[in-house]
């Protein structure tokens, strides 16, 4: 991933969810960012693809890197 991809998908991260933290992640050296989420306090996704109607209402954990 591109840095003006990466920051294009914060930015609406950002609009949507307000100013929250990068909660964690992982890159390694033979391969990019690949997804940017916002995952719950459970860890399950919340943006962009919303799965957490199986794990219930939980509050934003935060973003992470993968």
């Amino acid at each position: 991933m591109k840095i003006s991809r990466a920051v294009q998908i914060l930015l609406k991260i950002h609009e949507e969810f307000g100013d929250i933290d990068i909660v964690g992640g992982y890159l390694t050296d033979n391969s990019p960012l690949r997804n940017i989420t916002v995952i719950n306090t459970d860890g399950v996704e919340l943006w962009p693809k919303d799965t957490s109607a199986y794990a219930g209402p939980t509050e934003v954990d935060g973003v992470f890197l993968d």
